[in-house]
């Protein structure tokens, strides 16, 4: 009865709309954050030293040459705006994921929670129909066009933030940051001066 109610909640249609604002502003900000946060405007120092943290079940994976590096975050980015735009949606998030998280398992140093979030979002758009709103592929496909997605295309990514949120509210329970001390090396940063 239970599994019965869930299975129909699971796949009860509901409106593309809300889900390719997702798939846009994910698209975009990734766009964005590649040449920044991922580092492709310091390709050239951030793998060319042996100063590298890597994670220690993946020691065997090596950074390529600059120039294949470069190749790599230029297929990202790419990746990144097809899903924005929603063209050949499946390939553009095939095409940002697997770059990535080959990078993300090279340079561990430079990473946190939200760096693992990225990751699995695009592995969540990957399986959903984010694509049927406001996406080139609806434009050139006029059978996907406003059709309505499953409900659990939404459920997915409502419990992986969720998940986020309830681990980092825990973790704000331990003695950093309770006593303070995150909160004051937090404060010293640029961004919080007009405040």
């Amino acid at each position: 009865m239970i599994f019965d109610k869930c299975h129909q909640a699971a796949w009860q249609l509901k409106d593309p709309s809300n889900l390719a604002v997702t798939r846009i502003l994910f698209g975009f900000l990734m766009a964005v954050d590649i040449h920044f946060e991922r580092g492709f405007a310091e390709v050239d120092h951030r793998f060319g030293g042996f100063t590298q943290c890597h994670f220690p079940l993946f020691d065997f994976v090596k950074p390529l040459t600059f120039q294949w590096m470069c190749l790599v975050y230029l297929l990202m980015w790419l990746g990144a705006c097809g899903i924005m735009v929603g063209y050949n949606f499946k390939l553009s998030c095939l095409s940002f994921i697997i770059p990535y998280w080959y990078i993300l398992i090279l340079d561990k140093t430079s990473w946190n929670n939200h760096s693992y979030l990225y990751g699995l979002l695009s592995i969540l758009l990957l399986f959903s129909s984010a694509n049927h709103y406001c996406s080139v592929d609806a434009w050139i496909n006029p059978d996907i066009r406003n059709k309505p997605v499953p409900n659990w295309n939404y459920l997915l990514v409502k419990f992986q933030i969720f998940l986020l949120y309830f681990y980092a509210g825990v973790k704000k329970m331990d003695p950093e940051w309770l006593g303070g001390y995150s909160m004051e090396n937090l404060g010293g940063h640029w961004v919080f001066t007009p405040f």
